[in-house]
């Protein structure tokens, strides 16, 4: 039975809306009554800056092909700009889309969803040609009768089965290891308590900064209600919303106005927006001063944030791509040499003196980086004649003593 076989007939729940599951999910609605779509999640602030720094974050580090050769019983990594894939991943994925836009594009569905599925298409001498995403929302997962993965995709021309050698499924967090879950929807009562303080807010402003208030008089009582929804609409008309914010108010003979006031600052609503925002940056590992929550920020404790954000956000994320990569777009013969790494070290780097003095250590002292190596860093080509290490005579000679 061919694949496309295979996939139709099944007749099971899919992988990717396990029933196990669909009692956690089954509703978007959270605690606080706002329904925490993944667009309207987008639309708070907080959110859309933490999915887009991390999102840019990783689109903007190169990732290239390598190569594991063995030399004189050594062994040495070295990039590999020949290969067919590395063009596709470095520069251009697809005639569509460059390197930046498709990775980001890829951390984008990955933070909110959970999930990334792209089409690998190759020739028909088996060379990757190019790497197209496809819609979450069309993709289905399902568990073949080999017991092997396979994908059904709905397009335009209708359902289309998928091998798992075809499809790159990048995943975030899961529960079966399959598909992942969507920080949205599992961080919804969050999200949502912060969207509702948010809207809130806003409202507050429409209604021009005023809490409500009475309008008191004998003739009120008097009115028909034709004439009191006049009174009511031009009321608003005249004294609410933003523009009208700090104008005199005005009233008939007899009537008066009395305002309830209510605190912001008494109901702690800054305070909890605080809150929520710097839990929701810790739903994506992101440092709150990233999101330019500054309460509790410091010189020295933000460079070391920022270490922990490359380290404990970006370089998980950048493993599981890496990996995923290696396991469907190489051979595999050249699974046993080939890899692809993203170069996390422009996120790393310091001021110029720092670097400088890392780099010399690193290549007269620790002697564990040529010069060459160290030029790449800096985004400077190669020369010749500085590939091999310096070792320090005193190295020499305790190795020498040591031998004796």
């Amino acid at each position: 039975m061919n694949i496309i076989n295979a996939l139709m007939s099944r007749d099971t729940s899919t992988l990717s809306s396990p029933k196990e599951w669909l009692s956690a999910l089954f509703s978007s609605e959270s605690y606080s009554g706002v329904n925490v779509t993944t667009k309207r999640a987008m639309e708070h602030t907080a959110v859309y800056d933490c999915v887009n720094i991390v999102s840019e974050s990783i689109a903007s580090l190169p990732i290239s092909v390598y190569k594991t050769e063995i030399r004189s019983s050594k062994t040495f990594n070295k990039k590999d700009t020949q290969h067919q894939l590395y063009h596709i991943l470095h520069d251009e994925p697809n005639p569509d889309m460059t390197s930046f836009s498709f990775f980001q594009l890829l951390m984008v569905h990955l933070l909110l969803r959970g999930n990334f599925y792209a089409q690998i298409v190759r020739n028909n001498a088996g060379v990757i040609t190019g790497i197209y995403p496809l819609d979450n929302e069309k993709m289905k997962v399902v568990r073949l009768d080999s017991g092997r993965i396979g994908y059904i995709y709905t397009s335009s021309y209708g359902e289309v089965g998928l091998d798992a050698s075809e499809v790159l499924h990048y995943i975030g967090m899961s529960l079966n290891g399959i598909v992942g879950i969507s920080a949205i929807a599992y961080n919804r009562h969050t999200i949502g308590a912060s969207i509702a303080m948010e809207t809130f807010g806003s409202t507050l402003f429409k209604n021009g900064a005023n809490p409500s208030g009475v309008v008191s008089g004998k003739e009120v009582t008097k009115m028909s209600d034709t004439a009191f929804k006049r009174f009511k609409e031009s009321f608003k008309e005249a004294y609410q919303g933003l523009m009208n914010a700090g104008k005199p108010l005005i009233l008939e003979d007899g009537y008066t106005f009395t305002p309830i006031t209510i605190s912001n600052k008494d109901g702690q609503f800054i305070e909890s927006r605080k809150f929520t925002k710097a839990e929701i940056a810790s739903i994506f590992r992101v440092p709150p001063h990233m999101i330019n929550e500054l309460d509790k920020a410091t010189f020295s404790n933000i460079e070391q944030q920022s270490i922990d954000f490359v380290t404990n956000a970006i370089r998980p994320w950048c493993i599981r791509i890496e990996q995923e990569t290696k396991r469907k777009c190489f051979t595999a013969t050249e699974k046993k040499s080939y890899y692809v790494k993203f170069n996390m070290g422009a996120l790393l780097r310091g001021d110029t003196l720092t670097r400088y003095q890392a780099y010399e250590s690193a290549i007269t002292k620790a002697c564990w980086m040529n010069r060459n190596e160290a030029r790449e860093l800096e985004d400077l080509n190669p020369v010749d004649g500085l590939d091999d290490m310096l070792v320090p005579l005193n190295f020499g000679k305790d190795k020498q003593n040591a031998t004796n």
